[in-house]
Formats: structure tokens, sequence, C-alpha cells
């Protein structure tokens, strides 16, 4: 999938490549850069992309998930409501979590605030200037919720190797999600 992306995305030159920390999404980017012959660009890891730490729920199946979240926010969350009510949803784990790992929602929202933010410092974001980025899921859908809220709902399920399309214009982010390519 991820070498199909590159093939599509070929006629797009990346000025930077930037992922998550985990190798999943590194070898991702690795596959869409080199399927689209854009293996030069250099691969920028950063933890504050990472999946959101699920502490307690980590590898659990979907319905056990629901199931939880759900009765911890009141009972009969739809899963479509659960993904309008992220920071609800990430605190809601926070606070059931028994491991310890997991993070409030403010925690989260600040780590992906600042890695755009400090993208488009240190790239100088100019006109035309294209950078990928490979994170996963749950962060994907925060980015919605942070950046372009009134798309979220259009999201209803993150597809594995699904393309989005973050535009950094006028001082403003806005997204297109889930682009055909």
């Amino acid at each position: 999938m991820a070498a199909d992306i590159g093939h599509k995305l070929n006629g797009v030159d990346f000025d930077a490549a930037f992922t998550s920390d985990m190798l999943r999404a590194v070898q991702t980017a690795e596959l869409i850069l080199e399927a689209g012959g854009k293996s030069g660009v250099p691969i920028e890891k950063d933890a504050r992309l990472r999946e959101w730490c699920l502490g307690c729920m980590e590898a659990e199946n979907n319905a056990v998930f629901i199931k939880n979240v759900s009765d911890w926010l009141g009972g009969a969350v739809s899963f479509t409501e659960l993904n309008q009510r992220l920071p609800d949803v990430a605190d809601a784990i926070y606070e059931h979590d028994m491991t310890g790992m997991a993070e409030p929602f403010r925690a989260i929202e600040s780590r992906l605030k600042s890695v755009f933010a400090d993208i488009v410092q240190s790239h100088g974001i100019e006109e035309n200037t294209n950078i990928l980025v490979v994170t996963h899921a749950f962060a994907i859908k925060t980015i919605f919720h942070l950046f372009a809220p009134e798309q979220l709902s259009k999201v209803v399920k993150v597809k594995n190797a699904s393309v989005s399309r973050l535009v950094f214009e006028n001082r403003i982010f806005s997204l297109e999600p889930d682009i055909q390519l």
C-alpha cells in the first residue's frame, strides 16, 4: 500500500519527510519516498508524532475498547460519537489507566501542535513546499480535531495508508481528508 501511494505521489517533490519514531511509520515513509523516486529526501523521526498511548487499553480488540470507553463516558456512546469526543476519550482512558502510561488529551494536543509548529518554523514553509508526514490513526484523528474539526465527521475510520492533505496558508492550517490518488 505504501509503495502504491509513492507511485501515485510520483509528481510531488517532497522538501522533507517526518515520521513517528516507530519502525512501521519510518518504513512506510521509506517505501513511499522510494516508490515515488524520492529516496534522497531525509526522514526526520519525531516521537511527538507517535500514536496515542492507550495504557491498559493498548492492543485491546475494538469491541472491548469501544464498550469500555463508552461505559467510562456514561454508556451507549457510538463509534461516531467517540470520534467527535476525542478529548473526552483520551481523558477517560487516562483516568482509568492502571499502567500510568496513557496521556491526557492536553498532552497529546500539545505534542502534535508543537511538531507542526516546529515543521513550519524549521522549513520556512513557502508556497509549494511539500512535506510528507507519516503517523498513526488516533494521531491523524487528533490532527483533524485540532486543525479542521469540521472535517472530523468525514473521518469515520482512518484506513491504513490513507492520504490526507494538511495545508498551511496565511498562517492557518486546513485539512483535506482521505484524498483519492
